[in-house]
């Protein structure tokens, strides 16, 4: 299991643990506005048992773990860590961009996780500019209603710009927006949990360099969005 970093803990990542944080590294997607793409490759691998010893440090004040990336589930020995985990006592949370539906059914059935936070890449006709690659439409939407049977979930977008077919650049709309929430209702139910998400540059730190340039979401779009994505999906809330 590759694990690039071991993040500390806090009380944000996990809804209601304080939880450390395992950072896998590698993503078989290319978000242009993806805010972890130093932390993508090339970096220090710490591996399964160096963050089992950090736990153990630390076991007198985290009661959950979130492992984040990148993407986690493209790490073969996912299962076992996850195992290796809960065998310690502590909860579990997963984030992933839902590329493979396969190991969330499998984490599923076998109840190895407790809570599991999607990306949602705005609209369906979207996803394959927003992601950076094509050919996972099938992989999210199928996850997405695998993701809406877990104990606990969420799903997120952030309102980032996008690099849109005729090379324009620009933030996801009010009505791009409304769509994403449509297609969560309609595939996880209404009373899904969202979280919208503020786009924060970072200078030499995103996979397109000139998304750099864009300032934050503005707040305004982000409250006109909240509006009309809490009619779909009255459990909506703005985070970061």
């Amino acid at each position: 299991m590759k694990i690039g970093a071991a993040l500390g803990f806090n009380l944000i990542d996990f809804p209601g643990k304080i939880a450390a944080v395992a950072f896998t590294p590698g993503c078989n997607y290319r978000c242009p506005h993806c805010h972890a793409a130093p932390l993508l490759g090339g970096i220090k691998d710490i591996g399964d048992a160096g963050f089992l010893e950090y736990l153990e440090s630390v076991k007198d004040w985290v009661n959950g773990v979130t492992i984040c990336g990148g993407e986690p589930t493209l790490q073969p020995d996912l299962v076992p860590f996850i195992k290796a985990v809960r065998g310690r006592g502590l909860a579990v949370k997963l984030d992933t961009n839902g590329s493979n539906p396969a190991l969330l059914a499998s984490l599923l059935a076998e109840k190895l996780v407790d809570y599991v936070a999607m990306d949602i890449k705005g609209p369906r006709f979207l996803w394959p500019a927003y992601a950076g690659v094509e050919g996972h439409e099938a992989a999210m939407a199928e996850s997405a209603a695998l993701v809406a049977r877990f104990p606990e979930h969420e799903f997120r977008t952030t309102v980032a710009p996008i690099v849109r077919g005729d090379g324009e650049i620009s933030f996801l709309t009010v009505q791009e927006m409304a769509a994403a929430a449509r297609f969560i209702a309609q595939t996880a139910g209404p009373e899904a949990r969202y979280y919208v998400q503020k786009f924060v540059p970072r200078k030499d730190g995103l996979l397109d360099h000139r998304l750099e340039a864009f300032p934050e979401t503005p707040p305004q779009l982000l409250q006109d969005i909240l509006k009309e994505v809490q009619r779909h999906l009255p459990n909506t809330q703005l985070r970061g």
